[in-house]
């Protein structure tokens, strides 16, 4: 065995365990040939390295495809109202755009947030009373394709404060982190919540939204359908003193 092109002297001692077991499903699903990939896992870790780092590279761009349909794959098996989510979402994602000189998070958390936009009512499929303890149960125990282990908690945590609870230093999924991260989520929270008080009625009843800065305040405008988005605004204003809390200026919202 040592002696075939491409089988090291470690390989060749496994290589049969390996092909019997390629033989029994050639076998029993009736397989002709097969074709193995030259890469291993040392090309991967650099893939996975340029991607991060490139965004505009085929393998980053591949690494979000891949991403995306995880998420999605994650969506379908815990039944998750896709329409409410992927709004929740877009709302997150201008948020964390025009908000980047008050929060001041890591790129990556425009992804994080997302994520967890799309994912913070899965735990309603275990129960729908206290819905959001268990999304971060399971969040933090699925696999999510292109996540790593550290950054699926940090997801996890994210979409697990998206009802009555806050995070505080204290608690213990908090504790899990360092003081940066623990920070970085903390930020995270609040925007994913501002964008989910967006879409409280499910009727698309915010079309968009714009952000005007000052030094002392963040003015969203809503421009919302002809009947109005008065839930919407009731809900968004309840989040008004976490913002000041966490980032030190007052939110104030306008419908037009």
């Amino acid at each position: 065995r040592k002696a075939i092109p491409g089988i090291n002297s470690r390989r060749a001692e496994i290589i049969v365990a390996g092909s019997a077991v390629f033989a029994e499903l050639m076998q029993r699903y009736k397989i002709k040939s097969f074709r193995y990939s030259p890469m291993g896992l040392r090309d991967g870790i650099l893939a996975q390295m340029a991607a991060d780092f490139d965004a505009r590279s085929r393998s980053h761009k591949q690494m979000e495809s891949d991403r995306e349909d995880a998420v999605k794959a994650l969506c379908r098996r815990y039944q998750v109202d896709v329409v409410h989510a992927e709004q929740v979402r877009r709302f997150a994602g201008l948020l964390y755009g025009s908000l980047r000189s008050i929060h001041q998070l890591p790129a990556e958390y425009a992804e994080l947030i997302g994520t967890a936009a799309m994912l913070h009512e899965s735990g309603a499929y275990v129960n729908h009373t206290g819905r959001h303890r268990h999304t971060y149960y399971l969040l933090a125990n699925s696999e999510i394709f292109g996540y790593t282990p550290e950054q699926r908690q940090r997801v996890a945590a994210i979409a697990r404060y998206q009802g009555n609870s806050r995070p505080v230093e204290t608690d213990p999924i908090m504790r899990n982190f360092s003081n940066q991260v623990r920070t970085e989520v903390i930020k995270a929270v609040c925007v994913l919540r501002v964008a989910r008080a967006l879409d409280q009625g499910r009727h698309n009843a915010v079309r968009n939204i714009s952000t005007r800065i000052t030094s002392r305040s963040v003015q969203v405008s809503l421009r919302a359908v002809r009947t109005g988005a008065d839930l919407e605004l009731w809900t968004a204003e309840k989040e008004v003193p976490y913002f000041r809390a966490v980032f030190g200026r007052e939110l104030l919202f306008k419908s037009s």
